[in-house]
């Protein structure tokens, strides 16, 4: 299968909550990694083998900021420097080292680089993941391991009239004829997407009532905001008004800020972030915005691992068709090929790659 997913760029690997003192591991792009704290709090990744008898170094521990394989006991620092061995004195010349990754740690996410280390610079992640961080905000996270390609996910996101159908119980109960008859705008700048959707005189959703912002018995005019940073970040910003007070959003409600990483060509890591503007400071709403947001995920989990059991069995070789709907999709797609495009040898294209 060939691959889907350009390699010089940053995805996300973990939230900063998840790395604790003991190693954690998980695969990205193919390749098993393990990331562990060094003794300043930094961040390493290194491949998740230890060259000795090729044990995963994550089944060990982490001893004065290196990594300690649980096999035999050989120390690797955050570079992937053997340091030490207990059983000998001598390290040897040659073979003892692990292919070490470039890690950025911001906004309670970490972040890791894949490709060239040459290209990596501390730039790559969007502004708007300072929203995690800012005390105008408040923010529940969230991880869901897919077993389904990350473009699928991609799909997902870009295409919200889902909503009406695999959320017709849950988040898509609000406006559901809202998204067939108020059409969606897309623009394009360079690698990134921007698509927009406005409902005029709708309910408001449901986390819009959960924070007090509006009453059950308002109508709304409901402003929906989406941006695609190539290859793996998505945000979408969600705010209302009173049904005709004005023409665009003052003010967002709350963003959910994404992250999709592929873990391999079957299967992906997505890190979710739900910001709100609003009830900073309840504890009640905090919760339920997460459950919510989670059975939401499931559904659509649950959803994109049937899609990738149906393609994988498809004999037919017939390319996936689009809708109206699918606009910001294609266009997604077609970012995420230039991108391979550029990082293909010899400039091979690689718009059947990201198709």
């Amino acid at each position: 299968m060939a691959r889907t997913y350009p390699l010089n760029h940053w995805y996300a690997i973990a939230t900063s909550a998840e790395l604790t003192a003991k190693p954690l591991a998980r695969t990205i792009c193919q390749i098993p990694l393990v990331m562990f704290r060094g003794k300043d709090g930094g961040i390493a990744v290194l491949e998740d083998i230890c060259p000795h008898r090729k044990a995963p170094l994550s089944s060990g521990s982490v001893v004065d900021g290196a990594i300690e394989c649980g096999y035999h006991g050989a120390q690797f620092d955050g570079k992937g420097r053997c340091i030490h061995i207990r059983s000998q004195d001598v390290i040897p010349p040659r073979g003892m080292s692990v292919t070490h990754f470039p890690a950025l740690e911001r906004h309670d996410m970490i972040f890791v680089w894949i490709g060239d280390p040459a290209r990596a610079t501390d730039d790559g992640i969007p502004d708007a993941w300072s929203t995690n961080t800012d005390p105008d905000w408040t923010t529940v996270h969230g991880y869901h391991h897919v077993k389904a390609n990350y473009l699928l996910l991609l799909d997902n996101l870009a295409d919200l009239t889902h909503l009406a159908f695999v959320h017709r119980s849950t988040i898509g109960a609000s406006g559901r004829t809202g998204w067939f008859n108020n059409p969606l705008r897309v623009t394009i700048k360079d690698d990134t997407v921007h698509s927009s959707r406005t409902m005029r005189d709708i309910s408001p959703s449901g986390f819009m009532l959960m924070t007090g912002r509006f009453a059950q018995t308002d109508k709304i005019d409901r402003f929906q905001t989406s941006d695609f940073f190539a290859p793996s970040f998505f945000t979408v910003v969600l705010g209302g008004e009173l049904a005709g007070v004005c023409e665009e959003m003052q003010r967002p409600h709350h963003i959910v800020l994404n992250c999709i990483t592929p873990e391999t060509e079957e299967t992906s890591h997505y890190f979710w972030s739900v910001c709100r503007s609003a009830a900073l400071d309840d504890a009640h709403v905090s919760e339920q915005m997460y459950l919510q947001t989670r059975h939401a995920f499931d559904e659509d989990a649950q959803m994109l691992e049937r899609q990738q059991q149906t393609i994988r069995a498809d004999r037919s070789g017939k390319p996936l068709m689009n809708f109206q709907g699918d606009q910001a999709g294609a266009a997604i797609r077609k970012a995420i090929a230039r991108l391979m495009q550029a990082e293909a040898p010899e400039g091979k294209a690689a718009e059947e790659q990201a198709a």
